[in-house]
């Protein structure tokens, strides 16, 4: 790995560039023995996380909690930055168009590469309906149901987005052939072929044979 990051390093000093020694991090799996890892006089840090181009990366976890908090929380901060559109006295069919477009993909963002519980699909949904309760300034004491909340705002369902997303990448990686690693990791099996017994993790694929059913 060392003598890899060193030749990447040799290679883009050559082009006029330089790596980023305190962006560039390590992350291996835990059964995995660290080793100092040093370029040009400096040690890269490990890290258990490490967060890429906005999207979570751990090898400490199996499912997207965390992952989902933040993207809620990157919608929440993206409707306070148009908060004066989306509370403010203006026809709704603006509000929509400034949710559809600018909040609604902070909430999905990389959402085509998640493993959804149904614990965590509630959640995005609660998030979401809280946001339309904003948008037309009412709040659970008003007792509007979410299903006449909806019809007023009209915005996209996030879970039918990420249901789209999530099958427009199953159709992309499928049509490839050229064995790249995002194909490969889809449907890598374990060596040994078996699955724990009892209730089965929820994976990738499931959700896609869900669509399909």
């Amino acid at each position: 790995m060392e003598s890899m990051l060193q030749d990447l390093d040799i290679a883009s000093r050559k082009r006029g560039l330089k790596m980023n020694m305190k962006k560039t991090k390590v992350m291996a799996d835990q059964s995995v023995k660290h080793k100092p890892i040093i370029i040009n006089g400096t040690e890269l840090e490990h890290v258990s996380e490490y967060i890429y181009l906005g999207q979570r990366f751990t090898l400490t976890e199996r499912n997207q909690d965390n992952e989902i908090r933040r993207r809620i929380k990157a919608g929440w901060q993206a409707f306070g930055r148009y908060s004066h559109i989306m509370k403010g006295n203006l026809p709704l069919c603006l509000k929509r168009k400034v949710y559809d477009q600018c909040i609604l993909p902070s909430m999905t963002y990389a959402s085509e590469l998640w493993t959804l519980t149904i614990k965590m699909e509630r959640k995005l949904a609660a998030a979401q309906h809280n946001m339309e309760r904003s948008m037309l300034n009412i709040t659970y004491k008003d007792h509007k149901t979410n299903k006449w909340i909806r019809e007023q705002t009209k915005v996209q369902d996030i879970m039918e987005v990420i249901k789209h997303r999530k099958w427009k990448w199953a159709g992309h990686v499928t049509r490839r052939g050229d064995g790249r690693w995002s194909t490969l990791t889809t449907v890598w099996t374990p060596l040994d072929g078996k699955r724990n017994r009892g209730r089965q993790r929820k994976r990738w694929r499931d959700e896609i044979q869900e669509i399909l059913e």
